[in-house]
């Protein structure tokens, strides 16, 4: 008892209250020890008991975790931050950071005096998710980190049982918090998250001032989905010039929950060939209130993504210069000229800074060597019915400084029609669209193309998102694969050293999506509310190839539900209806009836065969009979997991209908009807399996701790393992 008590006060002495002892009133966010080390103290803290030996139990915490702590006024970090983010909407918290192959390094820079969360995650919430607590003591300017956790089923930071985060340096003024410090990609250690390739939820939260140690309830918190491990964003090059692609005060009516507006442009005259080398959006919304538009800092833009396409020559230069000159049309209103507009050059969705090229890669512009026309196409997700004048466009990065390679994009994935299904009420269904053998074969040269980045694009229910590559009977690691996908982060992604792809090799995109929060088949189409599976692919050298799809034939698909025959119209009729633009519910922008009627719902414009499936009529069989198919599909009983799998299972290795497009809108291979390809599955993407014991992996120090406080480290060691005996003699 006498050596506990010395063993205990001696600890107080050493620990100078960083992590101070519970209080009387423990507030219901503060760390307690790690309850994991503990069961009784567990116990004791879940009923809040406010006894000496849980004070014992924090303090001893205290010493066993305590880190050494630096004077932000002796020490400026060297490093240069590849990145930076701000966390929420008014830059409050501003994230930096750069890794190297084995680790990362963050400058967390806050508007706050307490303390400052930083968390990583596959959801946006605390709960498993890996967390670290930074604050500078008020007292002393000392900075310190808390390596923590979050348990699986509730929303606070619970202390890990070893420490993997590094201090590197921490200061405050009058009004932030700024903290550097770094840990492992990949720790061993289950507490902590592993930082890969895949998206990741970083969390945020701000301590009230004075929160120096503790965790009381914060006073903001947030998330944001970001990349991590990505490469520099833009190129250090005196010589880029700039080019806006964007539209001129286009109104967008408050009765259009979707709109796609498409609009021509003609390249800069450019005397010799240039490279496109980057673009990044340029969002200009400005939302219309008492008959005029007005700039709001928080307002959300109704853009959901653009794609710049080229457009392949036409002789008829005079009519093309004309529309470069007019505002537009409503996207299925467009001319049928504007058809030969396939081959995408820029492709931006939500979330995304834009994209700059590998440096030895760039995508020809201008007539020299390139396309005079383009096409913006332009989608407005605008679900609230708000009314928006708007002029966002992209802007393109181009440069006379050729690099080596002429590249292009492939769009890749399932052709977007109603004909993609998702039933409601699963929480892992699979679909998938196949660039097939017959295509590659014919457009892809005998030296083959090396892909060097991917886009991977789908909606809100999307949850997985992966690039398969075929060779023979053999799939290959996969190109790309976002495990995480968020709708509101789609960033392009860089093909490490690039990917070698030869005539007859096969590319699948396959989606995985979540629905449980659906009550509703989703089907495919432009709308938030429908659903996409695409992959472009950005690849060189430039070939004729824009477009490698496929969908599920009109039988087979309508057989799969169980449906054989409609009234009034055969099964080839409803497929060439699909594979035209006839079942395009509204041709134009709607009338001042359709206004009055759609005030609520909002039209959803190009629906891509949503309207007509509202209109088919089930003959046979009988017991569908007189049945819309939506209604039919709507009314299955999706919570038979024997039913939704067997669907699953037909419409993924079932037939497919594949296209073959090239640039200028002629067919690069037959239309085909083909089995999915047999092949042997990859069972592991990983290039190289990694050995973890789960503890702790040290960083190599990066700074200098004065004698003191190594002597202090050293007593803390020895008086926390003489505790941890204690604890367990016990």
């Amino acid at each position: 008892m006498n050596l506990r008590t010395l063993l205990t006060l001696t600890a107080f002495l050493l620990c100078d209250a960083k992590l101070p002892g519970l209080k009387q009133n423990i507030p219901p966010n503060e760390l307690p020890s790690n309850p994991t080390q503990n069961a009784q103290a567990l116990r004791l803290l879940q009923f809040g008991s406010k006894n000496e030996k849980t004070k014992r139990i924090a303090d001893q915490y205290a010493v066993r975790h305590r880190r050494e702590v630096f004077d932000s006024k002796s020490y400026e970090s060297s490093l240069i931050w590849a990145h930076s983010e701000r966390l929420d909407e008014n830059g409050d918290v501003v994230l930096r950071w750069v890794n190297s192959d084995s680790s990362i390094t963050f400058r967390l820079e806050a508007k706050t005096r307490g303390y400052v969360g930083l968390g990583f995650n596959s959801a946006r919430n605390m709960r498993g998710a890996d967390l670290v607590v930074a604050w500078v003591d008020d007292r002393n300017g000392n900075a310190q980190v808390l390596d923590c956790h979050g348990p699986e089923f509730e929303d606070r930071a619970v202390a890990d049982e070893v420490q993997n985060y590094e201090l590197i340096s921490g200061y405050q003024n009058d009004t932030h918090t700024t903290v550097e410090f770094r840990r492992q990609l990949d720790t061993c250690d289950r507490q902590d998250f592993v930082i890969g390739e895949d998206t990741t939820q970083v969390l945020w939260s701000l301590g009230p001032n004075g929160s120096d140690g503790e965790l009381p309830k914060h006073v903001k918190s947030g998330s944001r989905p970001l990349r991590l491990l990505q490469p520099l964003s833009k190129p250090d090059d005196s010589s880029l010039m700039q080019w806006d692609v964007r539209l001129n005060g286009l109104n967008i009516p408050h009765v259009m929950a979707t709109l796609f507006w498409c609009k021509i442009f003609k390249a800069p005259d450019l005397p010799k060939k240039h490279h496109m080398v980057g673009y990044e959006p340029i969002i200009d919304s400005r939302p219309i209130k008492n008959g005029r538009p007005v700039l709001e800092k928080d307002s959300l833009s109704p853009v959901h993504h653009m794609v710049l396409y080229e457009c392949a020559d036409d002789p008829d230069v005079y009519v093309w210069n004309e529309w470069a000159k007019g505002d537009g049309f409503y996207g299925p209103n467009r001319p049928p000229e504007w058809s030969i507009c396939v081959t995408p050059v820029a492709a931006w969705a939500m979330g995304s800074k834009g994209e700059f090229l590998p440096e030895n890669v760039g995508i020809p512009i201008g007539k020299r060597g390139g396309a005079t026309f383009y096409m913006l196409e332009v989608h407005y997700d605008n679900q609230a019915l708000h009314e928006v004048l708007d002029s966002s466009g992209i802007r393109i990065h181009y440069t006379p400084q050729l690099r080596a390679h002429d590249a292009a994009l492939l769009g890749a994935g399932i052709g977007i029609s109603a004909l993609h299904v998702i039933p409601p009420k699963q929480r892992h269904y699979r679909t998938v669209g196949i660039c097939g053998s017959e295509c590659t074969n014919t457009m892809i040269p005998d030296e083959g193309i090396t892909i060097v980045s991917v886009l991977l694009h789908a909606h809100g229910t999307a949850k997985k998102i992966s690039l398969k590559h075929v060779r023979g009977n053999e799939e290959l690691p996969r190109v790309s694969e976002e495990n995480s996908y968020d709708v509101r982060y789609q960033q392009s992604r860089i093909v490490p050293g690039g990917r070698k792809f030869y005539k007859g090799d096969t590319l699948i995109t396959e989606c995985t999506y979540d629905s449980t929060s659906r009550d509703k088949s989703i089907l495919g189409g432009y709308s938030a509310m429908q659903e996409m599976c695409l992959s472009f692919v950005l690849y060189y050298p430039r070939t004729q190839l824009a477009g490698c799809y496929s969908m599920t034939p009109a039988k087979e698909f309508f057989e799969t539900f169980g449906v054989k025959e409609f009234y009034g119209v055969n099964m080839m009729q409803v497929e060439n209806i699909f594979l035209s633009s006839s079942y395009v519910e509204y041709p134009n922008l709607p009338t001042d009836n359709q206004r009055k009627e759609s005030e609520e719902t909002g039209m959803q414009g190009d629906d891509q065969g949503v309207g007509f499936m509202k209109e088919l009529v089930i003959k046979e069989p009988p017991e569908f009979r007189n049945k819309t198919f939506l209604a039919h599909l709507n009314e299955m009983p999706w919570s038979e997991p024997l039913l939704t799998e067997q669907i699953e299972k037909t419409l993924y290795r079932g037939m497919h209908m594949t296209f073959c497009k090239k640039s200028d809108d002629s067919w690069g291979a037959p239309v085909q009807i083909q089995n999915y390809p047999n092949f042997t599955e990859l069972t592991n993407n990983d290039t190289a399996e990694k050995s973890c014991h789960y503890k702790s992996v040290r960083l190599p120090s990066v700074t200098k701790a004065n004698s003191a406080t190594k002597i202090s480290m050293t007593w803390s060691v020895i008086l926390a393992a003489s505790m941890q005996l204690l604890i367990i003699a016990r």
